[in-house]
């Protein structure tokens, strides 16, 4: 009895153990822990709720001007091809575990950030970051070897979000 207990604990702990290594603690990561999900599963509509409405309705209709195909369409063929590369590479695409490196405080956006359409944060931005985050695309041959990517998250209402610089990211 104690022997079964003492394996079911041990289970666990390593199964927590795995599970907190492969997403990013506290709020200000859940939107890149959303993106390295949608990436995974395909979702359009998840991938783009990391980005505020505003911005997403202001690149919706610049699309419509620019482009034979709307945002989500375009989004969703991304993803495709994303999780296609990403099999090819590993035989499977079975996740992105992402994990912090580092955290910065920043006190206005980069000038440098590149996006595409008009942005401005729809309300008084309460906190600005930029993370850096390793990544590890997993698949059926193993992990590759990981990768580092840096995103600009902030704050608005209490809810944070991508800076649209990174609208076209995905982890390759």
């Amino acid at each position: 009895m104690k022997k079964t207990v003492l394996i079911t604990l041990i289970i666990i702990l390593a199964f927590t153990a795995v599970s907190c290594a492969s997403t990013l603690k506290g709020k200000y990561g859940d939107p890149i822990n959303t993106l390295a999900n949608a990436v995974k599963s395909g979702d359009a509509d998840e991938y783009l709720s990391v980005f505020e409405d505003k911005y997403i309705s202001e690149l919706e209709e610049y699309y419509t001007i620019i482009s034979d195909t709307d945002l989500h369409t375009s989004v969703s063929e991304i993803l495709a091809s994303t999780k296609a590369y990403n099999k090819d590479a590993c035989g499977a695409f079975t996740s992105v575990s992402v994990t912090e490196v580092k955290k910065e405080t920043l006190d206005e956006f980069p000038a440098d950030a590149v996006y595409t359409g008009t942005f401005e944060p729809d309300g008084e931005v309460g906190e600005m970051l930029s993370l850096t985050v390793s990544y590890v695309i997993e698949g059926m041959s193993g992990s590759t070897d990981p990768k580092e990517a840096t995103f600009i998250v902030y704050s608005v209402n209490g809810e944070y979000y991508l800076h649209p610089m990174h609208l076209m990211f995905v982890f390759q």
